[in-house]
């Protein structure tokens, strides 16, 4: 789902990790000229979804895709080493002029209010069902994101998801970036998402939704 140029997402899923680990994998990705957005231990990740399994959260942006293959083909050191269960998939972003006429709000769509505090990243990852359910949700959520200047980095059905380590059986990945957690907070918890955003979806898909803040933008 991706037009023009777009970066490239490495997103690693420690089923534990702890600082050693996480800057072990900084210093590589970096020496590789990838961007580090998010590096968080389970304990700095907020379950979103009830069911959601709980994990440690990297994710890192490379300018090109052959950039994070040519990293990764050189990690494999550093995946073995992983702990049991963990993740690791590479994915499309989205392109930074956006998607003219598309829906999905983006970088070059959105105003993003000015925030002293770090950037926050949400993961959502699942399998949805009833289109036409999911079809009426995104348009009960989107104008709720770009109120709050949030805006979706990568929007990936699935076709150009790859599995570089461990299982992964879903069919989705999103990842919207917002100013700041609690915007992201106000977002999910608000009275429209909890009470019409959510019946809307209840049934019909099963997601897992994390909640960390960034390091970078």
């Amino acid at each position: 789902m991706t037009a023009g140029l777009a970066p490239a997402f490495l997103l690693l899923k420690p089923a534990t990790a702890d600082a050693a680990l996480l800057d072990s994998w900084t210093r590589a990705i970096e020496a590789a000229h990838g961007t580090i957005l998010a590096a968080s231990p389970p304990e700095d990740v907020e379950v979103l979804e009830k069911g959601t399994t709980h994990t440690g959260l990297l994710l890192a942006r490379f300018a090109y895709a052959p950039d994070l293959e040519t990293f990764w083909k050189s990690a494999k050191a550093l995946a073995a080493a992983l702990p049991k269960n963990s993740q690791a998939m590479s994915l499309p972003g989205l392109p930074f002029e956006g998607w003219p006429g598309h829906f999905v709000p983006t970088i070059a769509t959105v105003d993003v209010p000015a925030s002293e505090n770090p950037r926050g990243y949400m993961l959502i990852e699942g399998t949805p069902g009833n289109e036409e359910r999911m079809d009426q949700y995104r348009d009960t959520i989107l104008p709720m994101l770009r109120e709050r200047g949030g805006y979706y980095i990568a929007f990936e059905l699935g076709g150009a998801i790859k599995v570089l380590h461990g299982e992964w059986t879903d069919m989705i990945i999103a990842i919207s970036r917002w100013p700041d957690v609690s915007l992201a907070q106000d977002f999910w918890y608000s009275d429209r998402y909890q009470n019409v955003a959510i019946p809307i979806r209840t049934g019909h898909g099963r997601f897992d939704v994390q909640l960390t803040a960034g390091i970078a933008g």
